[in-house]
């Protein structure tokens, strides 16, 4: 698995990728940011991967970090450059 950074400060053009299933998202919703954040559940990301910018950089969250870190290292190893995990401060 690739070296993937936690970041719990993100710059200001760094996009979220909320990779938690649609109805966790929905009772949960990622407040705590003024980031862009896309909705893009773990089920379709890999199938959704050709519509991302490789150059931008992307933070994946999940609730416990699992999840985005899984498909962080996918989007690592399909050529993306600026991957990390989104892990606020609780």
């Amino acid at each position: 698995m690739a070296s993937i950074d936690n970041v719990s400060l993100p710059n200001t053009d760094d996009i979220i990728i909320d990779v938690r299933h649609p109805d966790e998202a929905e009772q949960r919703p990622l407040t705590c940011t003024a980031n862009k954040i896309l909705s893009l559940p773990f089920f379709n990301i890999t199938q959704r991967l050709g519509e991302l910018d490789k150059q931008q950089s992307y933070l994946l969250y999940c609730e416990k970090g699992i999840m985005s870190r899984i498909h962080a290292d996918t989007m690592v190893k399909n050529g993306f450059k600026k991957i990390g995990v989104f892990a606020p401060d609780s």
